[in-house]
């Protein structure tokens, strides 16, 4: 019986994922040049996704909405690391890199039959989607997608790492960060 009523389930967030029908998601395709862009948005949630004293990260994601079930986007980010060069400063986590470079974005599949697929974080929140996401030095990401009602995406970025002692760098830390972007037909310019 249990697996009836998961089997059930599954079809319902299958369907909403694909199906243009009563819940379409096709306003947020960003289509061959446009992208949904944004910064990350301040405050302590910043700690493992920065260098210290650092609070600037934007990104840049694509959607492709017939996908939502299996790679629903790609996702770059605009910081390049230096080797601290003469300024002494670092612009990111990874040397000579970007923490994301045109990234694929991959629904969590599995997630798709439990019943975490239809959580609606808040009721602004059109569709949440659970992915992964691979960075090009610090490992792979969990991350929630959201569309919202106003037609923006807000991302969460979650970094798994082992437990570090306090003031570990934020390349040996964990990190979580909240981004909201908002949709440019141009891109983001990175």
């Amino acid at each position: 019986m249990r697996l009836v009523a998961i089997a059930a389930k599954f079809l319902i967030v299958a369907a909403s994922l694909c199906n243009p029908g009563c819940k379409s998601v096709d306003r947020f395709d960003t289509g061959s040049n446009g992208a949904f862009c944004g910064e990350l948005i301040g405050g302590i949630a910043t700690e493992g996704l920065v260098p210290d004293g650092s609070t600037k990260l934007q990104l840049a994601l694509t959607l492709d909405t017939h996908h939502l079930g299996d790679y629903p986007g790609l996702l770059s980010s605009d910081d390049v690391a230096s080797d601290a060069g003469a300024s002494g400063r670092e612009d990111g986590l990874c040397p000579g890199q970007p923490l994301f470079n045109k990234a694929s974005v991959r629904t969590i599949r599995t997630a798709l039959y439990d019943v975490i697929a239809s959580v609606q974080i808040t009721p602004d929140h059109y569709q949440d989607l659970f992915t992964w996401v691979d960075s090009t030095c610090q490992g792979t990401f969990v991350s929630i997608v959201s569309l919202m009602n106003d037609g923006k995406v807000e991302m969460r970025l979650f970094k798994p790492k082992a437990a570090t002692d306090a003031g570990a760098a934020p390349s040996e830390s964990a990190g979580f960060g909240v981004f909201s972007l908002t949709r440019h037909d141009t891109g983001c310019g990175f």
